[in-house]
C-alpha cells in the first residue's frame, strides 16, 4: 500500500492520443481507456468500472444525424465526467457532444509533474479536428481551465468555432501566489515534495485529484496570462460564474466579459449581492435556506443534483448528502475554513458543520439559458 501511495506522486509513462488529427474519436475513446487501465492505481476495486467511466472520453450521440456539435473540456485535477451532465442534456437536445481528456489527467497526480498548458491545448486542437465532417455548426463548452483553454484556442483560430460557453474560466486563479508557483524548481530536484502544494495518499474521490503539484497551477496561470495578453475575442461568449469563487478570480470573469462587445454575449452571474441588472447579465441568488446552502462553490456549476458522483445521492464520500434537518451548511469553503469550524463545532462554538457544494440546485435553468444561446443564429 506505501509503495502505491508513492507511485501517485512520480509521473507514469502514459501517451496521451492527442497528434493523430486523423485518429477517430472511437479509436480515441479506446486508446485513453486502455491508458486508464494500465496507469491507475485504484482500479482493484469493485468500482474499477465506475473509475474507468468516469475518467476516459465520451461522445453522446443524439438519436437523428447531429448538424451542431459541442466539444466539452474539462478542467484542472478533474476528468470528462465534470461535464457529463451537460454532455446529456445536449444529446436530448439533438447536439452531438464529445467530451476529450485533457494529458496528466485521468491517471494520476504526478502525470501532471512536468505538463505543459501547450499538451492540453493540443487535445482540444485534436478535439476540434473530429468534428470537421461531423457537424455544420460547433461550440466550445469548458468549465475552468478547459475554459480557458477553450477560449484561448479560438482567439488563435476561430474558424468553424460558432461560440464558446465558459464555465467558471480560469482566467485569473484567486490564489495571490499564482505566478510564482514555478519557484518549487529551486529545491524539488533535491526534495520532491517540494514539488508539491498539497499531496493526498488517500486520493479518494475517483473522478477528481485532490493532490495538487505546483507545476499544474503555473500552467493554468501562464495560460491566463496568454490570453490576457490576447485580442478581443470575436465570437459569442457565455459565461456562467458564482461570485464567491474561490479557485478563480470571479471579478476578473466579470470584467473580461464586459470589455467583450458581441451582441449575443451572456452571463448567468450566481450571487447574493445583486448587481445593476443589464440585458446581458441573469442574476441568480445562491442561497438556498431550506437545503442549507448558502452559496454556490466552484465545483459545483456544471453538476446536477441527480450526478451520481456529486449530487445529492452521489457515491463521492465529498458529495452534498443535503438533508433538510442536516447541521451542515453547504457552499463555498476553503479547507482551511472547513478545518476550523469542525474545530469550533466540536468546542461547542458553531451550531454547523461547514461543506464545500458539490452540485448546482439551479441546473436545469443554467441549462435552459445555455440552450437558448446554443440555438440563437450565430452568423
Amino acid at each position: 500500500m506505501c509503495k502505491i501511495k508513492s507511485e501517485l506522486f512520480v509521473p507514469s509513462q502514459a501517451q496521451y492520443p492527442v497528434h493523430d488529427l486523423n485518429l477517430s474519436f472511437s479509436d480515441y475513446i479506446a486508446q485513453c481507456k486502455q491508458l486508464i487501465s494500465q496507469y491507475r492505481l485504484d482500479l482493484n476495486t469493485p468500482q474499477a468500472k465506475h473509475i474507468i467511466t468516469a475518467n476516459m472520453p465520451f461522445e453522446l450521440r443524439p438519436e437523428r444525424p447531429a448538424r451542431c456539435g459541442a466539444l466539452l473540456v474539462h478542467g484542472l485535477l478533474d476528468s470528462p465526467l465534470t461535464l457529463r451532465d451537460i454532455g446529456l442534456q445536449l444529446q436530448a437536445q439533438g447536439i452531438l457532444a464529445r467530451a476529450i481528456l485533457l494529458p496528466g489527467h485521468g491517471t494520476r497526480p504526478g502525470d501532471l509533474l512536468h505538463i505543459d498548458y501547450h499538451q492540453w491545448l493540443d487535445a482540444v486542437r485534436y478535439g476540434i479536428a473530429t468534428f470537421a465532417k461531423e457537424v455544420d455548426t460547433l461550440f466550445l463548452i469548458g468549465y475552468s481551465t478547459g475554459a480557458s483553454l477553450a477560449l484561448y484556442h479560438a482567439l488563435q483560430n476561430a474558424n468553424r468555432i460558432a461560440g464558446i460557453v465558459l464555465l467558471a474560466p480560469a482566467l485569473k486563479i484567486a490564489s495571490p501566489f499564482a505566478g510564482i508557483a514555478n519557484a518549487h524548481k529551486a529545491l524539488s530536484w533535491a526534495w520532491p515534495r517540494a514539488a508539491w502544494l498539497h499531496q493526498d495518499a488517500n486520493e479518494i474521490d475517483y473522478a477528481k485529484y485532490t493532490s495538487i503539484p505546483f507545476n499544474a497551477v503555473y500552467q493554468v496561470y501562464r495560460l491566463a496570462q496568454a490570453i490576457k495578453t490576447a485580442q478581443p475575442c470575436s465570437l459569442p461568449l457565455f459565461f456562467a460564474l458564482a461570485q464567491n469563487d474561490n479557485t478563480v478570480s470571479s471579478p476578473a470573469s466579470l470584467a473580461y466579459f464586459q470589455q467583450q462587445t458581441h451582441p449575443k454575449n451572456h452571463l448567468v452571474l450566481y450571487t447574493n449581492c445583486p448587481m445593476p441588472n443589464g440585458p446581458r447579465i441573469t442574476q441568480r441568488h445562491t442561497a438556498y435556506p431550506l437545503l442549507h446552502i448558502r452559496d454556490f462553490s466552484h465545483l459545483s456549476l456544471p453538476f446536477s443534483p441527480h450526478n451520481p458522483h456529486y449530487g445529492e445521492k452521489g457515491d463521492c464520500p465529498l458529495a452534498s448528502h443535503v438533508q433538510t434537518e442536516d447541521q451542515t451548511i453547504y457552499g463555498e469553503f476553503s479547507p482551511q475554513q472547513i478545518r476550523l469550524n469542525e474545530w469550533l463545532f466540536n468546542l461547542k462554538l458553531s451550531q454547523h458543520h461547514y461543506q464545500r457544494l458539490t452540485f448546482n440546485p439551479d441546473f436545469d435553468f443554467l441549462m435552459q439559458k445555455m440552450l437558448q444561446f446554443l440555438h440563437m443564429d450565430h452568423q
